[in-house]
């Protein structure tokens, strides 16, 4: 969307008069956002070293595995319109899945973190469907706009904590974890709004009851663009709080549309989210036996990464909007892939000062602003018409490439050493801009079109 158009949507509501963009139901989100993306991160790979840093990529590709639940939650909402209900499970699942984790055996480790991944998923999946299916399309962007950045305080905030905990025992540490999502389940039950059954979105006339809509009618479809989203970053099972959803899904031709453009963007996006995966997934680990920094700082660290991160994230629409979407995604694959590299021959040297390898991770960390704002633009213009399925494909895409990068990573840093990882994870990276510069950014759309599309 255009700058102009974003400023004429917040100008209106301005006009509207004290239009409260904060709302009490935000607060079980970003504990539960908090939990998944500031505690889960650094204490599940902690505690599932105690079997192996293969063990570790297995938990944290499960946890991924988990996003494949959010398109499950957006359409038993949009059926049964128990939002509430759909919340106070996620928040059981995530905060039974952490308290259990430490004491549970290593198969059933696997099924944990899938149950936390899968409640982290369905809640930001509710969490959106409560401003999309609730309010006007014209306060969608700035309302998503406060809900990702009370996610991210909720994200920030947990990395703080998540450095103390780091420093008690596993069993310990993840017992006063789960307090954060067992806090959400009552705040969820009595701040979350119920949603009418058969009420009709915002704008739409309802139906009365038992009434058929003419045979030739239509129906029409609500594309639930979920735009302004991205702001809690990459550390997720395929980022879910930017699921773009549908409340009258299409069928959707699949095999089409991965013949055409979009396929050899997600031939790009794959290998490229699975290099950076490896060391998202055994971060702190990796950091501790790697170069030397405690899990406790590991922790604070990323926290005053994902702050200083959050003002990037306009930047990189101005470039997008200047440059297009795909110049900004190429220049930041590009710098992940020096990056990663540079980690790999810092963790081969070995004793090297703990300030270049997180300044290395940071980087990393803030090529995401552009890749999260670009990406989004970028598939609507490869799939006009259809931006809501293009970026659902894309995320789905995020998840597999996030397991297989887990899983990969844990396996060759158990058998071949730290170094072996990153560097696989740095090559992956590389094929996967490859693929992106020879397809998707030589063929880009021309300026002109960009600017019609955005």
């Amino acid at each position: 969307m255009p700058r102009s158009s974003r400023s004429g949507e917040l100008a209106a509501l301005a006009r509207a008069g004290g239009l409260r963009l904060i709302e009490p139901w935000f607060a079980p989100f970003a504990l539960l956002n908090g939990a998944a993306l500031g505690l889960t991160p650094i204490l599940l790979p902690v505690a599932a070293s105690h079997d192996g840093v293969g063990h570790v990529g297995l938990v944290m590709g499960a946890f991924n595995l988990g996003a494949f639940a959010a398109p499950l939650a957006g359409s038993v909402a949009d059926r049964y319109r128990a939002h509430r209900e759909l919340a106070v499970v996620c928040a059981a699942a995530a905060a039974v899945s952490l308290w259990l984790f430490p004491v549970a055996a290593p198969a059933w480790q696997l099924v944990l973190a899938l149950a936390d991944g899968a409640g982290f998923a369905g809640a930001v999946t509710v969490a959106n469907l409560l401003i999309v299916e609730r309010r006007p399309r014209a306060q969608w962007n700035p309302r998503l706009g406060v809900l990702e950045a009370a996610l991210s305080v909720g994200q920030g905030a947990a990395l703080f904590l998540s450095a103390w905990l780091a420093t008690l025992s596993a069993r310990d540490g993840l017992f006063l974890a789960a307090i954060m999502p067992a806090t959400a389940i009552p705040l969820a039950a009595v701040l979350i709004p119920r949603m009418a059954r058969g009420a009709a979105p915002p704008g739409r006339p309802a139906q009365p009851e038992g009434a058929r809509p003419p045979a030739t009618a239509v129906p029409p479809v609500e594309h639930h663009r979920l735009a302004f989203a991205g702001l809690v970053g990459e550390w997720g099972p395929a980022s879910p709080s930017r699921t773009h959803h549908l409340a009258h899904r299409r069928p959707f031709a699949g095999a089409t549309a991965l013949r055409g453009p979009l396929g050899w963007l997600l031939a790009a996006w794959i290998p490229a989210y699975a290099g950076t995966a490896v060391i998202f997934a055994l971060y702190p680990v990796l950091f501790q036996h790697a170069f030397g920094v405690s899990a406790s700082s590991s922790s604070l660290a990323f926290a005053v990464i994902v702050l200083v991160s959050l003002p990037l994230f306009p930047v990189a629409a101005a470039v997008c909007q200047r440059r297009g979407p795909a110049i900004a995604m190429a220049g930041a694959l590009g710098a992940r892939v020096v990056l990663l590299a540079a980690l790999a021959a810092l963790a081969a040297v070995g004793r090297a000062p703990a300030v270049l390898p997180l300044a290395a991770f940071a980087g990393i960390m803030f090529a995401w602003s552009f890749l999260s704002v670009a990406s989004p633009g970028l598939t609507g213009q490869l799939l006009p018409g259809a931006e809501g399925d293009a970026q659902g494909l894309l995320n789905a895409s995020s998840g597999v490439a996030g397991l297989l990068g887990s899983v990969l990573g844990g396996i060759v840093a158990e058998y071949l050493g730290y170094p072996a990882a990153l560097a696989v994870g740095a090559g992956a990276t590389a094929l996967g801009l490859v693929i992106f510069v020879t397809t998707t950014l030589r063929r880009r759309p021309t300026q002109s079109s960009s600017a019609a599309t955005g």
